[in-house]
């Protein structure tokens, strides 16, 4: 019996939501402890609640919480349930825990003090791209910002990098007038450095992976492939040393799917030969079909 990317997330879902709401807290505990107390904006909707309450005095989490919840109700009816469904869990526990943090981060404040404020920046950028990477690999997401650029790539046909990019400028440009222009290129390198660190840690730069998969199981690996909609190429090989003839399936899946992919090919055929490469243009093909504006 073939087990699907459902059947082996179910059977991982606690490690997974254990590992994501550790991280889910440390990004609050960060964006209390150096965020906020900076009046640094590194985009997203927690940039937007610092600006609002550098403004009118308003506590941060309210104003996430606010904000994911309009994005839930956008995202069951714009993007659907599936979508949906992954981003309640840091739509939700985000808000909160930056609730539950801000007591301890001001207790915190007397051992995260430095004399630069770039030291600032680099140490709370890469908590932020590190957890949040964690976060994306875990197949999770804070929801919040994510949802807005998801329905911008859908509707827009505007591709995901670029959809991000213009979000954030708009709120840093905005953080600007409230926190002085320092402080926003501050921010621009906080983002940078997030984007950087969530492709690390999603195992390459690139959109896009090519599997080359030799197996004895050919059948079953191609009957999840049709399964998932992902194109593949069949071929005939031989090996150099043993003369024996095998199958190999190529096929180019997106970065985001790459971890759960490869779980699932070797649950399928655990002695599978497997070589993965960054794949950084693809030109037609049923990956076209799907993802439009790649």
């Amino acid at each position: 019996m073939i087990k699907t990317i459902k059947e082996i997330k179910a059977k991982e879902f606690i490690p997974r939501f254990l590992i994501s709401t550790i991280s889910i807290f440390v990004m609050a505990l960060n964006y209390n402890l150096f965020f906020l107390r900076n009046g640094i904006v590194s985009g997203g909707v927690s940039g937007i609640a610092t600006i609002i309450n550098g403004i009118i005095g308003i506590e941060p989490g309210y104003v996430i919480l606010v904000f994911n919840i309009i994005m839930i109700f956008a995202s069951y009816f714009l993007l659907g349930p599936k979508t949906t469904g992954r981003t309640i869990l840091g739509s939700l526990m985000y808000p909160l825990f930056v609730a539950l943090t801000g007591p301890l981060a001001v207790k915190l404040h007397a051992y995260t003090t430095f004399s630069e404020l770039i030291i600032v920046v680099l140490v709370s950028g890469f908590i932020y791209g590190f957890f949040n990477g964690i976060i994306y690999k875990m197949d999770y997401s804070t929801g919040g910002m994510d949802t807005l650029i998801q329905v911008i790539n859908k509707y827009f046909k505007i591709s995901t990098g670029a959809a991000s990019l213009f979000v954030n400028i708009i709120i840093i440009i905005s953080s600007i007038f409230m926190f002085g222009l320092e402080k926003a290129i501050y921010g621009i390198i906080i983002i940078i450095m997030n984007t950087t660190l969530i492709n690390k840690i999603q195992l390459g730069i690139s959109n896009t992976k090519m599997f080359f998969i030799t197996t004895h199981k050919t059948s079953e690996i191609i009957k999840f492939l049709e399964k998932t909609n992902s194109g593949y190429t069949f071929m005939k090989t031989e090996g150099g040393h043993s003369s024996n003839t095998n199958d190999m399936i190529m096929c180019v899946v997106p970065t985001t799917s790459y971890y759960m992919f490869r779980k699932t090919i070797m649950n399928i055929d655990p002695s599978a030969f497997i070589v993965i490469n960054d794949c950084y243009e693809v030109y037609g093909g049923q990956l076209k079909e799907r993802f439009p504006f790649i």
